[in-house]
């Protein structure tokens, strides 16, 4: 099955591929001048219009800009700015209604357009302003196979969960995570609200799981958030113990006990090594796939039709694809900056 490409990248532009990586176009907007200098941060599509690509790009006025590419991510015009004063980290789009358009923001919050993105409205997440490291930034909006169901992961403030479609909100946190701290690793109280992404799949007995990650490791849930177990990854060939800062997620649509992560080292050392690692019986169980990377795979994105395909992207450049379901991973030769968002379109 033929697909494409989209990368967004912070100070070198948007790109696509329509070959699985061999060769890259730098995609044009109509705005700015010099597209090869843009800065995005999110790419989203919808499986019902692979056409369609979403991303947002930075401003010149401290905002970010929400565009809209109806080729596949060759080409993007601007439609709104989503939230005033706010960039935005993610997009997403309701798979149930695909002209309903989600943005993820920094400082925290949550914005829905109905209309296809021209015009935007803020949404009683209750999300914080600030946490520790500065402002809060929404990491993942995740829609799952139920009609108005939604999870949003924030750095730092938890996990939100909505059954409406975004019209009301409750908040969750982790238990459990100081059972995964080592010798001379310090339990820091703001790490059952980290949470760098969350994902929806099922136990090997076919138990619906909330699957999330975290500076400390992979969190999971079958009660809905009620309880937690977690773990981290196992110590084979050159992965070893530190290799634990999970940054992204991705569930096998064919089998949702089938999760890949991407992981690598803590900030500050998180562009010095990194990985993917897959379990097969929902995070109990891990295997290296991949082989040892420059820096921490930061967003994977799964093929809206076929579950066997996915792209990984390292947060310093490096594309990494694979169409076995994440049993193995080859890197493409391109290599770009710094990654922030990608996803794949059906061709």
């Amino acid at each position: 099955m033929s697909y494409s490409i989209c990368l967004a990248t912070t100070g070198a532009g948007l790109w696509t591929s329509h070959d699985a990586g061999q060769t890259w176009i730098l995609s044009h907007c109509d705005n700015p001048k010099y597209p090869y200098e843009l800065c995005a941060r999110s790419v989203a599509v919808a499986s019902t219009r692979p056409d369609v690509v979403w991303t947002s790009i930075d401003s010149e006025h401290a905002e970010d800009v929400v565009a809209r590419s109806d080729d596949h991510g060759e080409t993007y015009s601007y439609t709104a700015v989503a939230a005033p004063g706010r960039q935005v980290w993610e997009l997403a789009v309701d798979p149930h209604n695909p002209s309903s358009i989600f943005a993820g923001t920094r400082p925290g919050g949550v914005f829905r357009s109905v209309d296809d993105g021209k015009s935007w409205q803020q949404l009683p997440v209750g999300i914080a302003e600030t946490c520790s490291i500065g402002f809060t930034r929404v990491t993942n909006i995740h829609f799952t196979d139920i009609p108005g169901e939604i999870w949003v992961s924030v750095e730092i403030d938890g996990l939100f969960h909505s059954t409406d479609g975004g019209d009301t909100w409750k908040r969750l946190q982790l238990a459990g995570g100081e059972s995964l701290v080592g010798p001379g690793e310090v339990w820091k109280e703001e790490r059952h609200i980290d949470i760098h992404d969350v994902s929806v799949g099922s136990s090997i007995d076919g138990i619906r799981t909330i699957y999330v990650a975290t500076p400390i490791g992979f969190f999971a849930s079958e009660d809905t958030g009620a309880t937690w177990r977690c773990s981290r990854y196992p110590v084979q060939g050159d992965y070893d113990s530190s290799v634990f800062y999970t940054r992204s997620l991705a569930v096998n649509g064919a089998d949702p006990s089938v999760v890949v992560a991407g992981v690598g080292f803590r900030p500050p050392d998180h562009g010095a090594r990194g990985g993917i690692v897959r379990s097969e019986d929902g995070g109990l169980n891990w295997k290296p796939v991949s082989p040892i990377l420059r820096s921490v795979v930061w967003k994977i994105g799964s093929h809206p039709l076929d579950p066997n395909i996915a792209v990984a992207v390292t947060l310093f450049g490096q594309v990494l694809t694979t169409r076995d379901g994440g049993q193995s991973w080859i890197q493409v030769e391109r290599e770009f900056g710094e990654i922030r968002g990608v996803c794949i379109t059906a061709r």
